[in-house]
């Protein structure tokens, strides 16, 4: 099975506005960072040695000054230099912002990121582009990786409807292309809770959601029975959503040992999926040759 051709390993990440990143003449890096933002770019890295991962999108980004730009060339270069289980190399990201009401840049921006050595991502850069769909408040990523379409999605929380709304319409919207296609992100709705009609409506247009094998990472916040707050796993609010063309779609974790299962460093754990095209073993993939790191 070959890598680009039969299938792609795609992930996602809500991190949650940590990647302030300051350009610093005195640093031998050219920047400094905090230990949360260092801590997330650490993370994408063992997540590339670990899984091959050929694109994430990262949602949940601020601008910050020039903070998405400069984040996004960071981690591009950081995972250039790195030798990855399978293959080398030659990843390119870009800061995809939207404006809000004011015409400002929003605060819940997406980074997208994906190795240009894998054949059917070369120039990805330019098919990516968002879609506002009728009752979107936040619009989806779309990415035409060539061989599938992707959709990335922070979907509304505060409202349920809100959020089932804007992932049926999300779906809706890249099953247009008559292309295999997935729609990954932060749903706001827990694995397995969507209201019965629109999660019926959703699996009668042939769209199925596939849990990202984790437990609850989402923290609830509760009384107990002496009317102190309690925190908790209550839920898990980031999967994925695939279409018929997608004939496999499996969960495959970000990094080895138990920390993924057990993760507590904030609400949002980072998932990833092989996406597949075909019914042949998911399991095996192909190499791509290494190219220049992007400049930072």
């Amino acid at each position: 099975m070959e890598r680009g051709v039969d299938f792609l390993t795609v992930g996602f990440w809500n991190i949650e506005k940590h990647n302030v990143v300051r350009p610093d003449p005195d640093n031998p890096n050219g920047y400094v960072m905090s230990e949360s933002v260092a801590f997330i770019i650490e993370t994408i890295e063992r997540w590339y040695l670990s899984a091959d991962v050929d694109v994430i999108i990262l949602a949940e980004v601020t601008e910050s000054k020039g903070a998405g730009d400069l984040f996004a060339r960071v981690v591009a270069n950081r995972l250039n230099g790195l030798g990855g289980y399978q293959q080398t190399a030659a990843f390119n990201a870009s800061f995809n912002w939207f404006p809000t009401a004011g015409g400002r840049v929003g605060v819940c921006n997406y980074i997208c990121i994906w190795n240009e050595a894998v054949p059917c991502l070369s120039g990805l850069g330019g098919r990516i582009r968002f879609v506002w769909n009728r009752d979107h408040t936040r619009p989806m990523v779309m990415l035409d990786a060539g061989i599938m379409r992707i959709g990335g999605l922070h979907a509304k929380a505060v409202i349920r409807d809100q959020a089932s709304t804007e992932i049926i319409e999300a779906c809706l919207e890249l099953g247009r292309h008559d292309q295999p296609a997935a729609l990954i992100g932060d749903m706001n709705i827990p694995f397995g809770k969507m209201d019965v009609f629109d999660e019926g409506f959703l699996r009668g247009a042939g769209w199925e959601a596939v849990a990202p094998g984790f437990a609850p990472t989402h923290v609830t916040r509760a009384r107990d029975e002496n009317k102190e707050y309690q925190m908790g796993r209550g839920s898990v609010l980031d999967y994925v959503w695939r279409n018929p063309g997608i004939s496999q779609c499996v969960a495959v974790s970000p990094m080895r040992g138990f920390q993924y299962q057990f993760w507590e460093v904030n609400d949002h754990a980072p998932i990833c999926y092989k996406l597949c095209r075909t019914a042949r073993d998911v399991r095996s993939g192909s190499t791509v040759p290494r190219r220049a790191p992007v400049p930072a």
